[in-house]
């Protein structure tokens, strides 16, 4: 059997980060593609066996970028002959069902981003086109079910990947986030900023990081007056786990989430970790107070305060972190594996 992904790319987000892992896993046992429809090297690992094509609109006349993509997915489609086509992200998922429509191969897309992150035009055609897939797959229970089409319609969330590291002691007084500048708006990082001032000077000994990739030209100008010594920006860097594992807290002050990987990836290194109550699933991660704190969205008070609760109290981190070790038992990488082989056989044999 033939799958072929649709994706924009693989590298910097947790939706490609989740679809490298599932590829991976598909290419031991079928043939598997991938058209990465804004090509870039991929950054995170993918297995030798999965084909990775361009599959960018290379054209040189004017106005070319307006050229529907559809049309270049349908040309894909045709030259592949897939047996499944697997997509994700929102804009890619109705271009990749815009063009099976002539095809009318076996099609699972999935939802990546929470329902309300996206343009009111964007919604209403995922409205039209997503009841033609064969299934549509949300990383989030609020997202699922508030989509409807309950026979379509199933959640899986990310999975956990890295190996758990329970051991809380010898952790720096360090509150660290996962959140490149280019996603700065939906991870929060401005309120998180503002909330750290409120409490920063009551904590001279504790810092905050911000890990992930980092775009001069994207950061506000009105970030750099919070761009003081105890404010560092890490950059990315590959080895997540081993920065993770020294940090006391993790915290997403995030507008939109879907289902965080960052977060789930925090929880397994034993990080007490604080989230918002936005839209999407960092909150069905998190039970409140028994594996990690949940703040309100866009209160800035509300953050500082959860903040300074966890930085008061070095009791009351350590049982979050083993909560939340016991929590991402639930996200093991194998239970998402499963999950994915019994959709895949659900979907083919009809």
């Amino acid at each position: 059997m033939k799958i072929l992904f649709f994706i924009p790319s693989l590298g910097g987000g947790g939706a490609e980060q989740a679809t490298a892992i599932l590829m991976n896993h598909l290419c031991e046992k079928y043939e598997t593609i991938a058209a990465l429809t804004n090509f870039t090297i991929p950054f995170y690992p993918v297995d030798s066996r999965v084909n990775i094509i361009d599959d960018r609109i290379h054209c040189q006349l004017k106005g070319s970028s307006r050229i529907p993509r559809f049309l270049k997915m349908m040309l894909t489609i045709k030259k592949q002959k897939p047996d499944l086509i697997i997509s994700a992200i929102t804009k890619t998922n109705n271009n990749a069902l815009l063009a099976n429509l002539l095809f009318r191969k076996k099609i699972i897309v999935v939802e990546h981003n929470t329902l309300n992150r996206q343009s009111k035009h964007n919604q209403r055609i995922r409205r039209l086109l997503y009841p033609t897939a064969n299934k549509i797959v949300f990383v989030s229970d609020e997202d699922c079910k508030a989509f409807g089409q309950p026979q379509k319609s199933l959640t899986i969330y990310n999975p956990a990947i890295l190996p758990p590291h329970p051991d809380y002691n010898n952790r720096s007084k360090t509150i660290i986030t996962i959140a490149p500048t280019n996603r700065w708006y939906n991870k929060g990082l401005d309120l998180l900023f503002k909330g750290w001032a409120k409490i920063a000077n009551r904590n001279m000994n504790w810092n905050l990081e911000i890990l992930g990739a980092i775009d001069e030209k994207i950061i506000p100008n009105d970030f750099f007056s919070y761009n003081h010594e105890r404010i560092k920006w890490l950059g990315w860097h590959n080895n997540v786990a081993e920065i993770l594992q020294n940090k006391s807290i993790f915290i997403l002050a995030s507008r939109f989430e879907g289902c965080p990987i960052s977060l789930i990836e925090a929880m397994s290194q034993g990080c007490a970790c604080i989230v918002t109550n936005c839209n999407g699933g960092a909150k069905e991660i998190i039970d409140d107070g028994i594996n990690g704190l949940i703040a309100q969205t866009e209160d800035i008070d509300d953050i500082a305060e959860k903040l300074q609760m966890l930085i008061d109290d070095e009791n009351l981190r350590r049982r979050l972190s083993s909560g939340a070790i016991e929590k991402v038992k639930q996200y093991d990488k194998n239970v998402f594996f499963a999950k994915w082989d019994k959709l895949i056989e659900e979907v083919t044999k009809k």
